[in-house]
């Protein structure tokens, strides 16, 4: 029997690479004639470069740059020197996984901008940037920043350090520095979602909240984004108010397809390519996929339900499991099982800390039970 195990990261404990190897560990202890296939997954939110690394085969690299309000963090980036391509995770330097407070008007994408720095320093001709688990409604100025872009005020002067509060007073952008970047580099950016910049479906609207953004401040931040997106379009002539995944990362994607040129591509497809998924399904019996919630959302686009709808579509038997599972559990479509891994009462901590063996046991006993002759 050939099982594909492709789980995401179980987040703020485990990573796709560790739950995979955990669930291959349990199979292969409760049966020998069990063929596992380890490939994590990822969509181009929290947790992505590592995945995407392994099948680029890039080596990861370690960066002290700022954070997302400022202090210094260590910010990992993959690198593979023969193609000259880099691998960034926004959430490594900007992610909202690094403050202790949010803070919406003041959190940048600064420290994601000294990182497409270095790599273009590097001589890096092409940059895939993943974009999840931001902490900044930023509409990318931290990034554009960082790079020599000027944010020119009212009265004519330079705009040092801007930062969210400071958008509305933005008259003029000066990226005449990004003519060198658009020439060296082309930046593709791996989206998790799809919702444009602006209105009810918008980064502030939708978005902003996750990030600390009060009700009475999301139209404030909403007018600020498409002031921002009217400056791309009076300046570079094109238009991406209504770009569709434009809102990610608080505007990042739109601004930058903007101002660089950026391509706009799903994270979710793009990475399943890379790790030559659908060849594997063809010669499969089994999928197994996990996350540490799913719910009613895997079915928007999140990684393992992408797996499932796709192993569903070739004729497998597809098991989800789950740190946590909603009682709510028919809305999820294309799953024939979903398992949650805890064994009994247990804190969100102690069940983090426990991830790995509790995938490593369900994942014995469910070929004990099923899988196994």
């Amino acid at each position: 029997m050939k099982v594909i195990i492709c789980p995401n990261a179980f987040k703020g404990s485990l990573s796709a690479e560790h739950a995979a190897e955990a669930i291959a560990r349990g199979l292969k202890l409760a049966s020998d004639d069990i063929e596992c296939v380890e490939l994590p997954i990822a969509d181009g939110g929290d947790g992505s470069l590592g995945v995407i690394a392994k099948y680029l085969d890039a080596e990861i690299y370690t960066r002290e740059v700022a954070g997302p309000c400022g202090s210094v963090v260590e910010a990992k980036y993959g690198w593979h020197d023969d193609e000259k391509l880099a691998i960034i995770e926004l959430a490594e330097a900007s992610g909202i996984r690094l403050l202790e407070e949010l803070d919406p008007w003041n959190a940048t994408t600064y420290g994601t901008g000294e990182l497409i720095q270095n790599a273009l320093k590097r001589g890096a001709t092409k940059i895939y940037l993943t974009i999840g688990g931001s902490a900044s409604v930023d509409g990318a100025i931290g990034i554009l920043d960082a790079l020599g872009v000027e944010f020119i005020d009212l009265r004519g002067k330079v705009i040092e350090n801007p930062k969210p509060s400071d958008i509305k007073r933005i008259s003029e952008i000066k990226m005449d520095v990004l003519t060198e970047v658009r020439d060296q580099c082309q930046i593709h950016i791996l989206c998790d979602v799809v919702n444009p910049l602006l209105g009810d479906e918008g980064a502030a609207r939708v978005f902003g909240p996750q990030k600390g953004l009060e009700e009475r401040d999301i139209p404030w931040f909403d007018d600020a984004l498409k002031s921002l997106a009217d400056h791309i379009e009076k300046s570079r002539g094109l238009k991406v108010h209504d770009l569709e995944h434009g809102g990610a990362a608080g505007g990042v994607a739109a601004i930058l397809n903007g101002a660089l040129d950026a391509r706009l591509i799903p994270g979710g497809d793009t990475i399943l390519e890379w790790a030559k998924f659908k060849e594997q399904l063809e010669s499969a019996d089994v999928l197994i996929t996990g996350e540490g919630r799913i719910d009613q959302q895997t079915n928007f686009g999140k990684g393992p339900g992408l797996v499932a709808r796709l192993g569903k579509e070739h004729g497998l038997k597809v098991i989800g499991l789950s740190g946590s599972v909603n009682t709510e559990i028919e809305p999820i479509d294309y799953f024939d099982v979903v398992l949650p891994i805890i064994n009994g009462p247990m804190d969100l901590s102690t069940a983090m800390k426990y991830t790995y063996v509790n995938l490593e046991r369900t994942a014995y006993q469910l070929a004990r039970l099923v899988l196994a002759d």
